[in-house]
């Protein structure tokens, strides 16, 4: 009888043991789950942020992770998922880089009421004088104004912003060759014309572009629509012209 009560005893706490163990399984388990529904909850909160607030952004990392998917073998024993958690971790990185970058310029340029070292207030008038590249209504002019993203800070505006239509045609306001093209997180899609050896014209924030780099340009070709891209209030133009690599007053130099 004493054996059988030191079994029991003996069994008992061999299945309070294992109830223990099962309990510390489970309460893992949902620990896991809980944390997997947490890391979904913002990863959707992200996106739905990101879709928002800033649209490039948020298609430019919906493509980079198809891309990443089509090069990768996923369904392959030799996909990697730390090669693709550290992917991920390089994206987000430079997109927190990216924004750093964006507050320093908006909060860091000519602050203060201080003059970039590469603008010039004189007036250049070009022999042969430009058209203007886009009808509409001038948001903004050259020189120094209000943040549009910090009003309480000031900054100098080194174009003219003509605000219209997202889709309308840009035209070149010189003749040229374009210099450049491409993407920043400040001036969106741009394009650069050499018009001469001394002359240089910038458009900033547009949606497509229709030249490429090495280009012969006409005045008054389109070479592209109006967009928001980049850092923006509103879909506009960002008209800007270099003499000598200074930036000078746009208005002066189109009739």
């Amino acid at each position: 009888m004493v054996m059988k009560m030191k079994n029991n005893k003996n069994q008992n706490a061999v299945n309070s043991n294992n109830s223990n163990e099962n309990k510390n399984i489970k309460n893992k388990n949902n620990m896991y789950l809980y944390a997997q529904i947490l890391i979904t909850a913002v990863m959707l909160l992200s996106c739905v942020i990101l879709r928002v607030k800033n649209e490039d952004i948020f298609y430019q990392l919906k493509e980079d992770y198809k891309e990443f998917f089509a090069t990768e073998t996923v369904y392959e024993s030799n996909f990697s998922f730390k090669s693709y958690i550290a992917r991920i971790t390089k994206e987000t990185k430079d997109k927190y880089n990216e924004f750093i970058q964006t507050m320093a310029y908006v909060y860091g340029k000519g602050a203060n009421d201080t003059y970039p070292s590469n603008v010039s207030l004189k007036k250049f008038i070009p022999d042969k004088p430009g058209i203007m590249p886009l009808s509409g209504y001038i948001t903004s002019n050259y020189g120094i104004r209000k943040n549009p993203f910090n009003s309480r800070e000031k900054d100098f505006h080194t174009g003219i912003d003509i605000a219209n239509e997202k889709g309308t045609f840009i035209k070149s306001a010189f003749e040229g060759i374009v210099l450049e093209t491409g993407y920043t997180n400040i001036a969106g899609n741009y394009i650069k014309i050499q018009s001469d050896n001394e002359v240089q014209s910038f458009y900033g924030h547009t949606q497509f572009v229709f030249v490429k780099q090495g280009d012969k340009i006409l005045q008054g070709q389109v070479i592209a629509t109006v967009g928001d891209t980049g850092l923006v209030t509103g879909p506009h133009l960002h008209f800007e012209v270099l003499y000598k690599g200074e930036r000078v007053n746009p208005i002066y130099t189109v009739k």
